[in-house]
């Protein structure tokens, strides 16, 4: 059940942002979605889709406060008059940033335990709705999280790394929110002490050892980017999803496998964009 949503959420998000119309605005508060083709001296010519061989319909430039585009600009209409012509003033809302951004992580939370990361992500296509990351993540030596009553000396560690696709349904803005999915493989070691009981002696024989850990799984997370200058930014993001491999294998070659698991992420990131 929370596969197939989670799977429709993010198929009607790409739908959102293939599909989405510019936005015409009236005066009255009214609006209407096509696709503006030109913007005259007196008035607005547009198509309610986008097929080239589709109607064309026409508005009063006088009647219209703003035109929101699909690439997040917008463009507002007013009275004053320049040259003879009614001046148009455009607010620029999706941002020309750099396609490139490479975030510091020095704080991330995981279910392994906390740790710090670095990653580069990619804007795709030119109107900045789609973006692939590549995080690269290892939790902090000695702070694994399955360690509960013996101090974990021997420094347990997982390295992590997880591509991912990010979709923003607003694109490139100073304040803007992506969500997508991310698969994860993590590899590592962890201190493991156990007792065995012994039926000579009636007590416990202490059992210490390093396992090798492996992970595998897939989050959903969501991400809210502030784009301080054009070129640094600070994000934070939060992720949930499921470990479909958790396997721990031990130094007597025995390998414990455990089933299906939630498992989460948050990260604090510094970032720079080029």
């Amino acid at each position: 059940m929370i596969k197939n949503s989670t799977l429709t959420f993010l198929l009607s998000l790409m739908f959102f942002a293939v599909h989405a119309q510019d936005i015409i605005v009236r005066k009255n508060g009214k609006t209407v979605e096509g696709k503006v083709t030109e913007v005259g001296v007196d008035r607005i010519t547009y198509k309610i889709n986008k097929e080239e061989s589709s109607a064309n319909f026409v508005i009063l430039k006088k009647d219209v406060l703003r035109i929101e585009f699909e690439n997040g600009q917008t463009v507002f209409m007013t009275d004053r008059i320049d040259g003879g012509r009614a001046r148009t003033v455009v607010e620029r809302e999706n941002e020309d940033f750099g396609a490139n951004l490479i975030n510091i992580s020095p704080f991330k939370a995981l279910d392994s335990g906390p740790g710090f990361g670095i990653s580069y992500e990619r804007i795709v296509d030119k109107k900045g709705y789609f973006g692939i990351i590549i995080p690269l993540t290892v939790t902090i030596p000695g702070t694994s999280t399955y360690i509960f009553d013996v101090s974990d000396n021997n420094g347990s560690y997982m390295f992590y790394f997880s591509p991912g696709l990010k979709i923003y349904p607003f694109g490139q803005r100073k304040v803007t929110y992506a969500v997508g999915p991310n698969f994860f493989f993590g590899k590592g070691e962890r201190w493991n002490n156990s007792s065995i009981y012994d039926p000579n002696t009636g007590g416990y024989i202490s059992n210490e050892q390093n396992t090798e850990w492996v992970r595998m799984g897939l989050l959903v997370n969501n991400y809210i980017n502030f784009q301080v200058t054009p070129k640094f930014q600070i994000s934070l993001n939060g992720g949930l999803g499921s470990r479909y491999v958790d396997r721990e294998k031990y130094q007597v070659s025995t390998t414990v496998i455990r089933g299906l698991q939630v498992t989460g992420e948050f990260s604090f990131s510094l970032g720079f964009r080029f």
